[in-house]
């Protein structure tokens, strides 16, 4: 239960900015504002912050107007979640993408991650000054 209850509140906060961006707008390659190995460097660092149980530092991470969306107890929730996991292994596969809406740049950073137990999948979003606008685990 608390899986379905994780996944739903992560993926509200990641759907007030992202679901916008990947309907009705243009996608594909990285604005000039961006720089592949930029996005994907600060996507590994959010990972690691967002495991490092520094709730106050991840939350940080975000665009102002987000940031209220987030609560410790769905943070808990991702911890567990990590937990259950077991110990980082390493990182896989990596896939950056770009996409503008109402003039506004954006890029997303899908990250596979190995653990002793299993992979996560991370879905990060961030906007032109690198803030996160979106962070999915599936």
């Amino acid at each position: 239960m608390k899986t379905k209850r994780f996944r739903k509140l992560t993926g509200m906060c990641f759907a007030a900015a992202a679901l916008g961006l990947l309907t009705g707008c243009q996608s594909g390659n990285l604005a000039d504002c961006f720089t592949k190995e930029e996005v994907e460097q600060q996507a590994v660092e959010d990972i690691e912050l967002a495991s490092s149980n520094n709730y106050e530092g991840w939350v940080e991470r975000f665009q102002d107007d987000l940031q209220g969306s987030l609560t410790p107890e769905t943070y808990e929730t991702f911890l567990t979640e990590l937990e259950k996991k077991g110990a980082f292994q390493e990182y896989g596969k990596t896939a950056v993408v770009g996409q503008e809406q109402d003039g506004k740049n954006y890029a997303g950073a899908i990250v596979v991650v190995n653990y002793e137990e299993g992979d996560l999948t991370y879905t990060i979003s961030y906007n032109e000054d690198m803030e996160m606008v979106g962070f999915l685990i599936k």
